[in-house]
C-alpha cells in the first residue's frame, strides 16, 4: 500500500511527500492521524470527497500543520466523546439516529450530516462497525457461542453478525476466531 501526501488546500496528491514520519513522540497526533486514516479506509470506496478531505487531514496531522479548513457542519468535540461513549456502551441495543441525534441535541437530518463529516461514515456504518469490533473482542476472549456474541453485541441474530463479518473481515467468524486464536 503507498502512502500519497496531499496538499491541504487542494486535497491533491504532492509528489515528493512522503507521510512515513517518526510519531513516536506525538502520541496526540498519532491518535489523531489513527482515527482520519481509519476513516478514510471506511470512505475510499463509497465517498471519494471525504475520502480525499480525510487525506488532507492526516497530510496536516504528519506535517505538523492544522488542517486548511475546519470540518464545516461537523459535531463539537464534547458532542463526539458522548456520542462514542455512548454508543460503545450500549452496542446491545437499539441505536436510531434520532435517538442519537437526542443525546446531542440535533434533528435526526442533520445529526447524520453532522455525523458523517466529523466520523467520516454514516452512524449506521460507525454503529455496525464498533458492533463489529466487539465481536471480535469477545470471540478472543471467551468460548461463547457464536450466536450468544452475536446477541451481546447488538446483531439480530447470529446469521445477521456472520453476514457482516463476512463483508467486513472476509472470512467466517468462527474461521476468523481460529485463525486469531492461534496466532495468539
Amino acid at each position: 500500500m503507498s502512502v500519497l501526501a496531499v496538499d491541504t488546500v487542494s486535497a491533491t496528491p504532492v509528489a515528493g511527500l512522503g507521510l512515513l514520519h517518526d510519531l513516536a513522540g506525538e502520541p496526540r497526533g498519532f491518535e489523531d492521524l489513527r482515527e482520519v486514516l481509519a476513516a478514510l479506509e471506511r470512505s475510499l470506496e463509497t465517498d471519494a470527497q471525504a475520502a480525499r478531505a480525510l487525506l488532507a487531514r492526516a497530510s496536516a496531522i504528519v506535517v505538523g500543520a492544522s488542517p486548511a479548513a475546519p470540518i464545516q457542519g461537523g459535531l463539537a468535540p464534547w458532542q463526539a466523546r458522548k456520542l462514542r461513549k455512548h454508543i460503545d456502551e450500549n452496542l446491545d441495543g437499539t441505536l436510531t439516529t434520532a435517538v442519537l441525534g437526542e443525546i446531542v441535541a440535533l434533528s435526526a437530518s442533520y445529526f447524520g450530516r453532522a455525523f458523517k463529516a466529523t466520523f467520516g461514515e454514516t452512524p449506521h456504518a460507525y454503529v455496525t462497525r464498533r458492533r463489529l469490533e466487539a465481536a471480535k473482542d469477545l470471540m478472543l476472549a471467551t468460548r461463547d457461542p457464536l450466536s450468544q456474541i452475536a446477541y451481546q453485541c447488538g446483531f439480530a441474530d447470529q446469521s445477521h453478525l456472520c453476514r457482516l463479518f463476512r463483508r467486513s473481515a472476509g472470512m467466517a467468524p468462527q474461521a476468523w476466531r481460529r485463525a486469531n486464536r492461534l496466532a495468539a
